[in-house]
């Protein structure tokens, strides 16, 4: 604590801060961007949120903003270079929300159908919708794809939809989606089963949950917080693990059965040991309630102390996290609305070896508009390889903060296409090793209620001038070690297709050899054949489950040699007894990881 009231004086003065090698960094500042200038036309209604995403993958991040209430609709603006343009008219939203009853709570971009653009759910108080991206025009498809809602029964008023975010829950290669309702005790979670959406929640334990009875509107995310490859759900105080696609609570188990009642949250990495870290911010006046935890080999500890997180007043409506200076740690934009107070930016500052303080700079590099605001994050607009600010407002109709790159610290970012994984890439984990020390993030499609952002992977290096080596763990497993990367650009990445992974310089790196490949013919009727590759000898378990997890039959539990194997599956039981016509999963299990795909019976 010494040192960071130290840290503020200094900041006070000259605006930099000390790092924990005895250097020091100037912070960056920002600056407030015309509208006009920008081409962010007004948009006259209340706003309640944002996504900042790039939603035709040309490498710029546009820009959409939600109407809350009243009269008008929803805006998107493309990003040209820099520059935005309204292309609302190229979306439904006009026709579906330009009425004053119309409330929208939360939308999502992702690619659905694995075709290139990205795709928009979103949900209102009256409906939820599906909007098919095709060469940025959107089109309503929620209804012949099944991705529909229903009433709750009883006497209600409110039954609005808000949707969580979308993740490949299953690892079968597609993005699924998670929608709440208000007042009604189940969630929905709509697999995606390529041609139609089926809502699978009850069979996979999320109806009637924690998650979908206390969380009112939308405070519940997905995050892969334990690091085994497949999607968890975080709720406000609740936290249910993803076991082979079979949801479990385990919030007293991971250590976090004393989180404050939460508004808004995220995981993100916060001190470079190479698991996630979990924020959490109430919203509420209470001393200790806005809190950060450490995780410590899966099991979460309150730092809120010890580091300095502290934050005691209310009306936060967003918290973000993101390296702004380029220091290779990140930092927490918090943000308030209707206040006359300025926003919140949490420096994350290594004071020595292990011990880090956060510092509010806000009101010395820049963030200085007050007033009606509401969701507010992260993202690069101009690909300067500096993250700026966006922030919804009524009463501004924008507000863009530019990063002014004033410290001309150095960083490298990466745009991912998955190929065998979802085209997103949604749920890759991005290592970066830098003079023997390490940064990781977590891709993944809706950051928190109110907001997604930062749709490319961005790392700051401080004065470093070269890189050691980045790490991708895609989706399904596969590994991809890329060398000799250039900084001070952001870089094109997809997911090797074959056995072999490539590095930049053409040269073939360790083949990845554990796959588990689709099942043939599918869909099947009597049987098919489902082949999986070993990289190595080991022991080796090819199970099959039905859609609400029960083990159907063992196919292989034995030592298997490195290299290619087929087993047959004939639609039976380990009895003999044929099954019905369905989905059913087969999850293969060995000592370098776990693969599941999906299949269809027919009968």
């Amino acid at each position: 604590m010494k040192y960071q009231n130290a840290c503020r004086l200094v900041l006070t003065a000259v605006a930099v801060f000390c790092l924990g090698e005895g250097a020091a960094q100037d912070l960056s500042t920002f600056e407030i961007m015309d509208n006009n200038a920008m081409g962010l036309s007004v948009a006259p209604f209340a706003k309640r949120g944002e996504c900042l995403v790039d939603i035709d993958r040309d490498g710029w991040a546009d820009i959409y903003i939600l109407k809350y209430n009243g009269e008008g609709y929803s805006r998107l603006y493309h990003n040209q270079n820099g520059k935005f343009t309204d292309i609302s008219n190229q979306t439904p939203f006009a026709a579906i929300e330009n009425r004053a009853g119309v409330r929208t709570f939360n939308g999502v971009f992702a690619d659905y159908d694995n075709d290139g653009d990205r795709d928009f759910a979103f949900g209102t108080n009256e409906n939820i919708y599906l909007l098919r991206n095709d060469n940025n025009v959107f089109t309503d498809v929620g209804q012949q794809m099944g991705f529909v809602g229903k009433k709750p029964g009883g006497f209600i008023v409110e039954w609005h939809y808000s949707i969580i975010g979308w993740a490949d829950y299953d690892l079968d290669g597609d993005l699924d989606c998670a929608v709440f309702q208000m007042n009604n005790p189940n969630l929905y979670l709509f697999r995606n089963d390529g041609d139609h959406f089926t809502d699978v929640a009850a069979q996979v334990g999320l109806n009637g949950t924690k998650l979908s009875i206390d969380s009112f509107i939308n405070p519940i995310t997905w995050n892969d917080w334990d690091m085994d490859g497949d999607p968890d759900l975080a709720g406000r105080k609740d936290f249910y693990a993803n076991e082979n696609g079979i949801f479990r609570e385990v919030t007293a188990e991971i250590g976090l059965a004393e989180v404050a009642w939460t508004n808004h949250k995220d995981f993100f990495d916060y001190d470079n040991d190479g698991d996630l870290d979990y924020v959490n911010i109430t919203g509420n006046t209470n001393e200790g309630e806005n809190q950060l935890w450490e995780n410590r080999d899966n099991h979460f500890y309150n730092v809120s102390v010890e580091s300095g997180f502290s934050l005691v007043r209310d009306r936060f409506r967003g918290v973000a996290p993101g390296d702004f200076d380029n220091d290779g740690d990140q930092d927490v934009f918090v943000q308030l609305n209707i206040d006359a107070s300025m926003d919140v930016l949490l420096v994350n500052d290594e004071t020595e070896p292990g011990v880090r303080a956060f510092s509010n700079v806000a009101e010395f590099i820049g963030l200085t508009k007050m007033g009606d605001r509401i969701g507010g994050g992260f993202f690069d607009y101009d690909n300067d390889g500096f993250l700026d600010i966006y922030i919804p407002s009524a009463e501004f109709n924008h507000i863009l903060y530019h990063n002014t790159a004033a410290n001309n610290a150095n960083w490298i970012g990466f745009r991912l296409e998955g190929a065998r994984s979802n085209r997103d890439a949604v749920g890759s984990f991005v290592t970066l090793y830098q003079g023997g020390k390490k940064q990781m993030r977590y891709f993944k499609a809706g950051s928190d209620y109110l907001r997604q952002d930062n749709p490319f992977v961005h790392f700051g290096i401080g004065f470093a001038t070269s890189i050691d080596s980045v790490v991708i763990r895609w989706p399904l497993g596969a590994k991809q070690t890329l060398t000799g990367l250039e900084i001070k650009k952001y870089h094109n990445i997809k997911e090797p297709e074959g056995t072999a992974v490539s590095k930049p310089d053409g040269r073939l790196g360790a083949p990845e050899l554990f796959e588990l490949a689709q099942n043939y013919p599918n869909p099947f009727n009597p049987s098919t054949t489902i082949s999986f590759s070993l990289q190595r000898e080991s022991r080796v378990r090819l199970t099959i489950y039905d859609v609400a997890g029960k083990e159907i039959q063992t196919l292989f539990d034995e030592v298997a040699g490195k290299g290619s194997q087929t087993m047959h599956w004939n639609g039976c039981d380990a009895a003999g007894n044929p099954q019905p016509a369905g989905v059913y999963f087969y999850r293969l299990q060995s000592e370098d990881g776990r693969r599941v795909r999906k299949m269809l019976l027919v009968r």
